[in-house]
């Protein structure tokens, strides 16, 4: 085992965070294939337009929903390393700037497997140019870095329903329980959520769905 922290990155629009995010980060602890989950809501993101909830709402309700969900021991926080940010990192330039800011920590990232359809494999993931300067091609802002991020960094794989993997490549794992220990997974999006209240208008309707730190937080703030 690596001498060094273990720490899982796990990204989202969490719009909002639900139970079933609480669960993935727990049974991540869980598992021992991490001995800390990072929480990341993302920044602003020009490719998803239904995206209108401010990345400081989002950072906001996932530290409510952490810290009414668990112990203060209990090893999952969130970051906000996206929180006062323009646009949102590509997840290669983030898990990067995250090496560099804590080398005595190895960091892996979060997928379910439904990212490893045909299409949506992280090896077609790209980053930001760095030689891009104005003036250039626009479609030659960012580079693919999908290859480089898998040759990097683990990559811990949660299993979704209906997308089943027979084999993964290198450095990508599945999260794998303890010995009897049985994996609890939560498949409840937030876009259920959104699309629950775009469809009801009523906050009752989500009570039991997401925290109820978070439920008081968007009663408050009136974001959906």
């Amino acid at each position: 085992r690596s001498e060094k922290k273990r720490v899982a990155i796990y990204g989202g629009t969490f719009d909002p965070p639900t139970n079933s995010h609480m669960t993935c980060a727990s049974e991540i602890v869980n598992s021992g294939c991490a001995d800390e989950v990072w929480i990341v809501p993302c920044g602003p993101r020009p490719d998803k337009p239904h995206l209108k909830t401010s990345a400081m709402d989002r950072y906001c309700m996932c530290q409510i929903a952490v810290n009414s969900c668990f112990a203060p021991a209990f090893p999952v926080k969130v970051l906000d390393i996206e929180a006062y940010r323009d646009t949102a990192f590509y997840t290669y330039d983030m898990l990067c700037e995250l090496r560099d800011t804590y080398p005595d920590i190895d960091f892996s990232f979060v997928i379910g497997s439904d990212w490893l359809d045909e299409g949506r494999s992280p090896q077609s993931w790209v980053s930001l140019n760095k030689a891009w300067k104005p003036g250039m091609p626009e479609d030659q802002k960012v580079v693919l870095t999908g290859d480089q991020l898998l040759r990097d960094f683990d990559v811990l794989v949660l299993p979704r329903p209906g997308h089943t993997v027979q084999q993964l490549g290198p450095r990508l794992q599945w999260l794998r329980m303890p010995e009897d220990f049985h994996l609890i997974q939560g498949n409840l999006s937030s876009t259920q959520i959104r699309e629950r209240l775009n469809s009801t208008g009523t906050l009752r309707d989500i009570e039991g769905l997401v925290p109820g730190g978070v439920l008081s937080y968007i009663r408050r703030s009136n974001i959906y």
